[in-house]
């Protein structure tokens, strides 16, 4: 099954194309081979979490809802793994490449099928309660339980995805209010000010971005680490930067996640933006474990300047109607 992955802007470009919005015309072929992919099995559109962030900040509900009704029927609610269960995972692998342990690195399956699978249980999922049943549930066969069960999953995840900014600021949670994305914009200027300061070049730039994530990854570091009898001071005094920088690289979506930083501090014509916060911890499972990304165009440049395209034998496309081709090679194989 070929995985393709898309950005909010390309689910923006189909769904124009099924609702007969004007803009969407010269994606119509894409949508209808897409439909005819995912009905054969061959193609897979897996959602991740920030597909869920990004949709649920329109506050516009027509507009929200052809979007979740595109994704809905695409993605058949196939998902993507978390980038942390995904990091410990290449932690585990990385540190047996170097130090031949852990024995049984941690495993996480990076596809799966809705929000339960992403919320890899950091979800109180509700259950069926069939207590209020005038025998108590007990005359409900299995088969009948199992598919109220369905139905009743099948109905969470599409509220899930529905849901706009009216129902999240009902529940507390006001989009407008969350600073992180300033905060990753705050940070990444500190860097970009560090680097300017000492009129840093090239490699330099690259130590400096692997040097920050080092640190950023060091809660999930230690506790790998402590898997293996290790503590963080021995494994850092016993490593050269050189072999720091190595591991960092050995670690797959780190790897991704420092070409688009490195490349970006490497100009300053272009500010850091709130919305890159979403872009950085996206794109880099995707670049890494789908076999397709779509994605704006800077971040293709970028992305196949720092080869992630050779390295793990992604297709890097920043325009929708690209699909074609690859949709008409996949009904052939």
């Amino acid at each position: 099954m070929l995985r393709i992955y898309l950005d909010q802007n390309k689910w923006i470009d189909l769904a124009r194309a099924a609702s007969g919005h004007p803009a969407g015309e010269r994606f119509s072929d894409v949508l209808a081979l897409a439909r005819a992919s995912v009905t054969s099995g061959t193609v897979s559109f897996p959602l991740d979490m920030y597909r869920y962030w990004e949709t649920s900040k329109r506050g516009n509900d027509r507009s929200r809802n052809e979007v979740v009704d595109v994704m809905r029927e695409l993605s058949r609610q196939h998902a993507m793994a978390l980038p942390f269960g995904v990091l410990d995972q290449e932690l585990d692998f990385a540190l047996q490449r170097r130090c031949g342990r852990p024995e049984h690195p941690r495993r996480q399956r990076i596809f799966g099928l809705g929000m339960q699978h992403i919320g890899s249980g950091r979800m109180n999922w509700p259950k069926l309660d069939i207590t209020a049943l005038p025998d108590g549930g007990a005359s409900l066969g299995g088969g009948l339980r199992a598919q109220l069960e369905h139905v009743i999953t099948e109905s969470i995840e599409e509220q899930l995805l529905r849901a706009g900014p009216d129902t999240f600021r009902a529940l507390g949670f006001d989009h407008a209010a969350s600073d992180h994305g300033q905060r990753f914009v705050n940070f990444e200027n500190t860097v970009a000010a560090v680097i300017a300061q000492h009129g840093l070049q090239g490699d330099a730039i690259e130590q400096v971005v692997r040097g920050t994530d080092f640190i950023d990854i060091q809660p999930a570091l230690i506790a790998a680490l402590d898997r293996i009898g290790l503590t963080y001071d021995q494994f850092v005094s016993g490593s050269t930067v050189l072999d720091l920088m190595n591991f960092m690289d050995d670690l797959p979506t780190r790897y991704v996640t420092n070409v688009m930083r490195s490349a970006k501090h490497r100009q300053t014509q272009q500010k850091w933006e709130p919305n890159d916060f979403i872009d950085i911890l996206a794109l880099p499972v995707a670049a890494v474990y789908c076999d397709v990304v779509i994605t704006e165009k800077q971040w293709i440049h970028r992305l196949r300047r720092g080869k992630v395209d050779q390295r793990y034998h992604t297709v890097l496309l920043n325009d929708t109607a690209g699909l074609v081709q690859v949709l008409i090679q996949a009904s052939m194989t």
